[in-house]
């Protein structure tokens, strides 16, 4: 894991997963989070959506039932004490409110990377979890996904053009209401469309008072999972990106190139909507047990090793300066190479990559 030592600037998002606490289960080699892929549909409209959202019509609104969403809140028992509630668009979820309740009740952290779609009377009730989170020590933190704030820019990421103001509007509606901007989060995805303005859209989350953004580099899954050659960014455009990134929220940031670090990876596992447990969103493919057919506690215990991505990987990523906090990204590697083990070919660290895979 890495931290700013340089530095007194508050960064919520990340400052979470320094505390005592969390550190302590992580060096146990226990699970410290669960992101949960609570529902799949979504009305966001992004054209390279790794879940495949535009079919959202065809697709159930509650993926995951809240009595299995209960059922998983039992990794507590092993050391869990972060929830992600990923989609889809998780407001859509009819059991949303609820999920979000419970888990800050049981007393875990919770964060919820939205599609950024947030009507007024959803708003009134996040801010209501923020309350109760604070009221009980813990955090309660919200991802906003807008991908740039040009509109012409924005139509060849998006295929609902109008969504860009809805969720200029969103964002807004959170902070007029009170919600603390520095509990909000930028989570663009970096693609090649969208790199030329992606700085600006940094600058914007900054000055409305978030504290980190989280970029996403592409990945070719879902909508665009054979049209990698049309999004993929180029070496020097993730750079370019994080680089600026890192000029704001502090150099150490570039410890883990465009990855989100060792910490992260090995501290994480994943529930898909389908209830398919896996080390993250972005490798479906390698299930360790289904909610479904096994008990939670049972498949992550049995699978933890896998899971938690217990492995030696080869090539830069082995003998770089940063071995100790990064790793490379794992499904980067997967993905592109067709081996977990490999180094990231998307880092800009890695001497032996191309600027682009495709």
């Amino acid at each position: 894991m890495f931290k700013n030592k340089h530095g007194t600037r508050e960064n919520p998002p990340i400052d979470l997963f320094t505390r005592k606490e969390l550190v302590s289960v992580y060096n146990k080699g226990n699970p410290v989070c669960v992101n949960i892929e609570i529902n799949q549909r979504c009305a966001g409209g992004c054209l390279y959506c790794y879940a495949s959202s535009l079919d959202a019509n065809t697709l159930p609104k509650d993926n995951l039932s809240y009595d299995k969403f209960k059922e998983i809140l039992e990794l507590k028992k092993l050391g869990v004490q972060v929830v992600y509630l990923y989609g889809g668009d998780q407001l859509l979820h009819p059991r949303c409110k609820d999920m979000v309740f419970y888990s800050i009740q049981e007393g875990f952290h919770v964060y919820i990377p939205l599609a950024g779609l947030i009507p007024k009377d959803k708003a009134k009730w996040l801010i209501e979890a923020s309350e109760l989170a604070k009221s009980h020590g813990q955090e309660f933190i919200l991802g906003m996904h807008i991908d740039t704030l040009d509109q012409e820019n924005y139509n060849q990421v998006n295929g609902l053009p109008h969504s860009l103001k809805s969720k200029i509007e969103g964002y807004q509606i959170l902070l007029d209401e009170g919600f603390p901007p520095d509990r909000i989060y930028g989570c663009p995805t970096l693609t090649s469309q969208n790199a030329e303005s992606i700085n600006e859209l940094m600058d914007w989350f900054y000055a409305k008072g978030a504290k980190h953004v989280a970029i996403a580099v592409f990945r070719p899954l879902g909508l665009a999972k054979n049209e990698g050659s049309q999004w993929e960014p180029t070496l020097s455009q993730i750079e370019k990106a994080f680089y600026h990134r890192a000029e704001v929220e502090g150099k150490h940031m570039l410890l883990i190139g465009c990855s989100d670090g060792k910490y992260a990876c090995q501290s994480h596992l994943a529930i898909l909507a389908n209830g398919n447990v896996v080390p993250c969103l972005l490798l479906p493919d390698l299930s360790e047990g289904n909610i479904y057919e096994e008990n939670i506690l049972k498949i992550v215990k049995r699978g933890k090793k896998n899971l938690l991505l217990k492995i030696k990987v080869k090539g830069p990523c082995a003998t770089c300066v940063s071995k100790l906090v990064c790793f490379g990204c794992r499904a980067n590697a997967y993905i592109f190479l067709g081996d977990i083990t490999a180094s990231d070919p998307k880092c800009f660290y890695n001497p032996n990559v191309p600027n682009k895979c495709f």
